[in-house]
């Protein structure tokens, strides 16, 4: 099945890097720098949830055919610790792939290979993209 995943611009803002690793499976790879920061001194937490919420759209999406679309429903995020500089790893996986409601988890690494944050997901299959090559 293909997907054809746009490219979207907040990815150049970040510098994350995505690809799918296997059907069901995506990882995403960013140099996190100062620009990345909130006021504390470490990655801002919306920023870990705009990864979480592109890979787990990459992993989702590598089980649709091309020309569908999704839609994030939820996604609960939980921090461990914080993210500084360096590279931030997440991946995250489609546990419960479901017709309509698909389930995924993600995991999110900091520079020094620790468990940073994780997350639980749903996405919706809203079907084919209006436009589409495929439709």
């Amino acid at each position: 099945m293909a997907y054809d995943r746009s490219h979207a611009p907040i990815y150049d803002f970040l510098g994350l890097d995505i690809e799918v690793t296997e059907p069901g499976k995506a990882t995403a790879r960013m140099n996190v720098t100062e620009r990345h920061f909130s006021g504390a001194g470490r990655m801002h937490g919306g920023l870990v949830f705009v990864v979480f919420d592109s890979v787990m759209g990459y992993a989702m999406g590598s089980l649709l055919d091309a020309g569908t679309d999704l839609a994030t429903v939820e996604i609960s995020q939980r921090f461990i610790r914080m993210v500084g500089l360096g590279e931030l790893r997440v991946e995250a996986e489609v546990v419960h792939p479901g017709r309509k409601i698909m389930q995924l988890e993600g995991m999110a690494w900091e520079s020094r290979g620790k468990l940073a944050a994780t997350a639980a997901g749903s996405f919706v299959v809203m079907g084919q993209r209006q436009n589409s090559p495929a439709s």
